[in-house]
């Protein structure tokens, strides 16, 4: 838990949009130094250019998050720039998957090297000094509803989700009696270019559903700001759809408790 975060350091991996770059203009507003990264180099230009707009404590890097060395490389910029981290948020994530098995092993691969693995990396290469600094300090995996909740035929993407709310679960155990807390973040439908692209893909009344549930992505970051200064474990973004599925698989679980360790 971090109550005030002017003068502290943030980095966010997958920044150059989406919930990543409206995350950091909340950081940025809130007075904290930001590092975004990407892999799009284009993009993370654009999005540094935003950013400075708000504040000159800014920093842009072309990171790939499956790439231990490249964030080894980027820790030691960031310990040059702005000296301890205090936030590390592994945004970076990719969508993918059919059918479990219609998807190829090449995929699957893929969505759980970036998913799965790229924040592990980024764990193993910050936790070891947010630890050792001591200062108040906080993680955030961003997973998915879909990491709650198995829907549609998204096999991949889904399960490598479900996979970060563990590791989060676990994380947090960790680090129960330490100066580093951990959230989680569990967004359905933010309104980002992704969204953009999937709603041209559906049909009207699709369309129109998708469009009723999207979250604004930094009104994602305002709810991840204040994951940070509450000490929130499970971040969620839409309060109505999202809700409801929540509460039919919680129904679904205590059901199935009770038909085999029934009261009476």
């Amino acid at each position: 838990m971090i109550e005030d975060l002017a003068g502290k350091t943030a980095l966010i991996t997958g920044a150059a949009g989406g919930i990543g770059l409206g995350a950091a203009k909340v950081l940025a507003r809130a007075g904290m130094k930001v590092v975004i990264t990407d892999i799009k180099e284009v993009q993370l230009r654009v999005a540094e250019a935003e950013l400075k707009v708000i504040t000159e404590n800014i920093l842009a890097l072309q990171v790939d998050s499956t790439d231990e060395a490249s964030l080894e490389k980027a820790a030691d910029v960031v310990a040059k720039h702005f000296g301890n981290l205090h936030v590390l948020f592994n945004n970076a994530g990719i969508s993918g998957g059919d059918k479990i098995l219609d998807t190829p092993d090449e995929k699957w691969r893929n969505v759980y090297e970036v998913n799965v693995y790229g924040p592990l990396n980024g764990i193993k290469q910050f936790l070891p000094g947010m630890l050792a600094h001591g200062e108040d300090a906080h993680i955030i995996n961003t997973a998915s509803f879909s990491g709650i909740e198995g829907h549609g035929h998204q096999s991949a993407y889904g399960t490598s989700k479900f996979a970060l709310v563990g590791m989060s679960e676990y994380l947090r155990n960790d680090l129960a009696d330490s100066n580093v807390g951990v959230s989680v973040l569990c967004p359905h439908v933010v309104d980002t270019p992704i969204i953009d692209a999937l709603k041209a893909r559906v049909n009207e009344d699709v369309k129109a559903m998708i469009s009723d549930m999207a979250v604004p992505a930094e009104t994602v970051g305002a709810q991840v700001m204040r994951a940070i200064q509450t000490d929130e474990f499970y971040i969620f973004c839409d309060g109505t759809h999202t809700r409801a599925m929540l509460e039919k698989r919680c129904e679904h679980l205590i059901n199935a408790m009770d038909r085999q360790f029934p009261n009476d």
